[in-house]
């Protein structure tokens, strides 16, 4: 069992169950996170102030599940850890970009188990506010200010990189025609309409099976799926899209499975 972890004296974080929470409103409201969201912000935390490049989050994130995805989906998956965070109520950014480097989480950490921390938690008095701000209060909020927006436009242009690849991709695909056309729809898993280039659907619905147990696919209500045999590089890819991809307006991402992951590779 690991350790949950209590961020800024705020947030509490499980890795077991994929969740975070205000310790004001523990468990009540707490925001649950994808596979590879809880597991990218659990690398952070357990090497808090250390950088992470892109090619180890890669590697013990999704490579150890068998799984290669795009930089898009290593950006879309900081941006729902701060997305989570946020909601679950931090107002501090912990998680910063290292930009041509990596990923790095400056946030003030204890560990231990559940109730460890929250019992502990009930002897922290919260800040008190002064009820005027002085010209000197004033003065040191304006740096704060500062990186909050810096790092608004850094959100924003990684989010731009990704809208933009996926507007490429979704032109390529207009210009071969319709290449899903002749997939057959198999059912929806977690939300997420599928569809397989297999005609046969038991074998389409025991390959999602295997895939989801190895790492599930990160669809939400309303996307959809497209799973594809890929003999040359013997795995399995698959696309996932906001809506069907008819037009540039689709968001997609793409994950291609290899075969099984061996310890010994």
């Amino acid at each position: 069992m690991k350790n949950a972890f209590l961020i800024n004296e705020m947030v509490l974080f499980e890795p077991d169950a994929r969740r975070v929470c205000s310790r004001t409103h523990y468990p009540e409201r707490a925001v649950i996170m994808h596979g590879p969201v809880s597991e990218c912000l659990l690398q952070l935390l357990e090497h808090n102030d250390q950088l992470l490049t892109q090619r180890y989050l890669f590697a013990t994130v999704w490579e150890k599940q068998g799984a290669v995805v795009t930089t898009n989906a290593l950006y879309q998956t900081i941006a729902s850890i701060r997305k989570a965070l946020k909601t679950a109520g931090l107002a501090d950014n912990v998680i910063i970009t290292v930009p041509k480097a990596g990923f790095k989480s400056i946030a003030q950490l204890r560990t231990g188990t559940v109730d460890e921390l929250m019992e502990r938690n009930k002897t922290v008095p919260l800040p008190v506010l002064p009820d005027i701000y002085t010209e000197e209060q004033q003065h040191v909020a304006t740096p704060a200010a500062s990186r909050v927006w810096t790092s608004r436009i850094a959100y924003w242009l990684a989010a731009g990189l990704f809208l933009l690849s996926c507007s490429v991709l979704i032109l390529t695909l207009r210009q071969g025609g319709s290449v899903f056309a002749r997939y057959q729809s198999i059912g929806k898993s977690a939300g997420c309409e599928v569809y397989s280039s297999w005609h046969d659907k038991e074998k389409s619905h025991s390959i999602l099976a295997a895939l989801s147990q190895r790492f599930p696919l990160p669809c939400k209500s309303g996307d959809v799926a497209y799973l594809t045999l890929n003999h040359s590089q013997q795995g399995i890819s698959v696309i996932i899209c906001d809506r069907i991809p008819v037009n540039s307006a689709a968001r997609c991402q793409s994950i291609f499975y290899r075969q099984p992951y061996d310890e010994n590779e």
